[in-house]
């Protein structure tokens, strides 16, 4: 598994990343599922490998890469362009869960010190609706914390896959979640190089 430090078991390496979901998401406790809504137990890991193929691939990481490279300018315009473009980009029940986890997070808490960019797009959510999506959030508030693409990336795979499984009543054991975020990282690890390096 891509790691962020060198971690011996699965429980061990999935809190090493929930870390990172912990600060690109601190709400996470009060979000719910975000654009990953799974059936059931018996069917989560084709629901998952569904929801790679038709959300996340082609929808979610290319905007994430696109709203980390913005928010590494700090070109708040790119995020605002880049935010609308994921939200049309949804399915309209993914876009609610997106748009409901990412704006609780952003008009609930108080953006990090001299966090500029946070702060605008958090001005941007209170006078507009339809700003704020999670992966949004998640690019911003990743770059405030100067994470790299690919550990913002895995943060968003691993709150998906948690928070979508928790809200369809599931709790996962750390193997299945560390194999989930696992089979989701080799599908972005094969995208071709210059999507990838998109940032």
């Amino acid at each position: 598994m891509l790691q962020p430090v060198p971690i011996a078991t699965p429980a061990a390496e999935i809190a090493a990343w929930w870390r990172l979901v912990e600060l690109c998401l601190p709400s996470h406790e009060e979000c719910g599922a975000l654009t990953f809504t799974p059936a059931g137990a018996e069917t989560l890991e084709a629901d998952w490998e569904q929801w790679l193929t038709d959300t996340f691939l082609p929808a979610v990481h290319p905007s994430l890469a696109a709203l980390q490279s913005a928010a590494a300018t700090q070109d708040v315009a790119r995020v605002l362009s880049g935010d609308a473009a994921l939200g049309r980009s949804l399915s309209s029940a993914a876009a609610r869960g997106s748009l409901a986890a990412g704006r609780h997070l952003l008009l609930s808490f108080q953006p990090p010190q001299a966090a500029k960019l946070l702060e605008r797009l958090r001005e941007a959510a209170a006078t507009d609706n339809q700003v704020g999506h999670a992966a949004t959030v998640f690019a911003v508030r990743g770059r405030t914390f100067h994470l790299p693409f690919l550990q913002v990336a895995g943060a968003l795979l691993l709150a998906e896959c948690v928070l979508g499984a928790d809200a369809a009543g599931v709790t996962l054991p750390a193997p299945r979640t560390a194999g989930l975020l696992q089979s989701a990282l080799d599908r972005m690890a094969a995208l071709p190089a210059a999507q990838l390096l998109a940032v």
